[in-house]
């Protein structure tokens, strides 16, 4: 299940590395506003929140109060009594809480990811095995060429432009399953999948 970030705010505690990844990845969606509480954010972390005017960052311990408002935490730290203490806030307030490394305290798991435009695959082993998770991420975005991105482009802008019904559902199914149109992806080849996708609208009963 996809969560919708849209208006939303996110908390983020804990910095360094992790955190650096965490909102390297959370800037990459739609979020209103992220707010990043650690006590050593570092150089990097820093930069990166000095990039995005979404970005509020505070050098301090996390406080219960900075839930006020907030639709989803991650906590990124090894400390096991603040991730305890996070979990409790978090559920007094019913907002779902995603803890580094401690999944008894965890509402949600956090995926490892690769993007292509629209098209977003997400790898997940239940905060059992996040490096193997790493692993085919980084195996998934060798084998996922650019065609992947600009066939989700299209398929998409196909799929606005026509009404909903049944007929539509078909086409764009039967476009994204067609082994000539794969092999037009892997090869990149935009001008091919643009002719196929008309040639399949064309055929379309009137």
């Amino acid at each position: 299940m996809a969560w919708v970030t849209t208006g939303k705010h996110l908390l983020l505690v804990g910095g360094g590395r992790i955190g650096m990844n965490r909102l390297s990845t959370a800037l990459q969606f739609d979020w209103d506003s992220v707010t990043v509480v650690t006590l050593d954010p570092g150089k990097d972390l820093a930069r990166l929140a000095e990039t995005d005017a979404r970005v509020t960052l505070h050098g301090r311990p996390v406080r219960e109060s900075d839930l006020d408002g907030i639709d989803m935490v991650i906590e990124s730290t090894d400390d096991e009594a603040l991730g305890r203490k996070m979990a409790s806030w978090c559920r007094k307030r019913k907002i779902p809480l995603n803890s580094m490394d401690k999944l008894d305290a965890c509402d949600i798991y956090y995926p490892a990811l690769v993007f292509r435009g629209p098209l977003i695959v997400a790898i997940n082993s239940s905060g059992d095995a996040p490096a193997l998770s790493a692993t085919l991420r980084k195996q998934m975005e060798e084998w996922m060429g650019p065609g992947w991105e600009t066939a989700a482009e299209l398929l998409a802008e196909l799929r606005n432009s026509l009404p909903r019904s049944d007929a539509r559902m078909d086409l764009l199914k039967g476009i994204a399953e067609n082994r000539r149109f794969i092999e037009m992806i892997e090869n990149n080849d935009v001008e091919g999948m643009k002719e196929f996708i008309d040639d399949a609208v064309s055929r379309i009963p009137t």
